[in-house]
């Protein structure tokens, strides 16, 4: 299977994903991941009324919907034209947030426009990570900051979804990453780490063993676990 045609598919089943849990959804895990955006941040910075601010891979709201004392908020998804379609999605919305449908690997972007960059388990879901990270890194402004989410696995773990990945068992995620990948797409853009933290593998792998969710268990009997990792970075 081709890369795009591998991307293509992973955008149709988050698209179903999202589509058959349209009219229930509500955006309170946004709301909650932006608070940890500002307790992780505000050590470094202040989000401010002239703070200029893109989430890259924004979904259906994303974390820019609640950082409201920014009065210049941008959003991108490649489903964005499916997201905007849907009443419940758009009536959660911050209407001042500007949504667009692009491709993190395209931004339309002038370089050095944003102060703020949120990639929020966006990479794994990418067509080309690498390009993604470059861009993030093009129309980032000179001292400006990335927060940056993404779920990680240890050398079993990836093993596992190297397999998974070759019988396309998980058909919304091209991509899986160790934390040295991610280090590695650090280095190679000159960025400066500020600071970071992990989930930790044991903890959620006691959250998946206990859960009621079938798909969870069987993640935790085979030790395929995620560490969600975060980090600060500035340009």
């Amino acid at each position: 299977m081709r890369k795009n045609d591998r991307w293509e598919q992973a955008q149709n089943y988050e698209k179903n994903w999202w589509d058959e849990r349209a009219s229930e959804i509500s955006f309170d895990f946004y709301k909650s991941f932006s608070l940890e955006l500002i307790s992780f941040t505000e050590d470094h910075f202040q989000i401010g009324n002239d703070t200029k601010i893109l989430e890259i891979g924004s979904g259906a709201g994303g974390i820019i919907t609640y950082l409201s004392k920014s009065k210049h908020r941008y959003a991108i998804d490649p489903l964005e034209n499916f997201y905007f379609s849907q009443t419940n999605f758009v009536n959660q919305r911050d209407k001042e947030v500007i949504y667009s449908e692009e491709k993190g690997e395209e931004l339309s972007f002038e370089n050095d426009l944003f102060d703020l960059v949120i990639m929020d388990n966006v990479l794994d879901h990418c067509e080309n990570p690498i390009l993604v990270f470059g861009e993030a890194k093009r129309v980032l402004k000179k001292g400006g900051y990335i927060y940056f989410k993404q779920n990680t696995y240890n050398i079993w773990g990836k093993f596992v979804r190297n397999i998974m990945e070759l019988f396309v068992i998980d058909k919304g995620h091209p991509f899986t990453f160790k934390k040295q990948n991610l280090k590695k797409f650090i280095k190679e853009q000159e960025f400066t780490k500020l600071k970071q933290s992990r989930s930790g593998y044991l903890k959620t792998w006691k959250k998946e063993v206990t859960s009621s969710g079938l798909k969870n268990r069987v993640k935790a009997l085979l030790f395929v676990t995620r560490d969600k990792v975060t980090f600060l970075l500035q340009k």
